[in-house]
């Protein structure tokens, strides 16, 4: 199965080339938006999440445990999570 060499973005409806589309992880497939409509799409979703206090608070303690996460794997103390 090879990549397309143009796909239609369903979200702003051009036709781009394939360099203009993400692929997915671990595969030829093609991400369906084209990567301005994805980082636009991205920004909106964090920017909606970041508005409801909940969500921000899940934001934040998952920030925390990847950090310590990483500090661990870095060697350079912090809990294990």
């Amino acid at each position: 199965m090879s990549t397309p060499k143009a796909k239609r973005c369903p979200r702003c409806g051009q036709v781009k080339p394939a360099r203009e589309f993400y692929r997915r992880h671990h595969t030829l497939r093609l991400s369906p938006y084209c990567k301005p409509c994805q980082r636009a799409a991205a920004r909106e979703d964090r920017s909606r999440r970041r508005q409801d206090p909940a969500s921000v608070a899940l934001l934040r303690a998952t920030d925390r445990s990847r950090q310590r996460r990483r500090r661990v794997l870095r060697g350079q103390g912090g809990d294990a999570v």
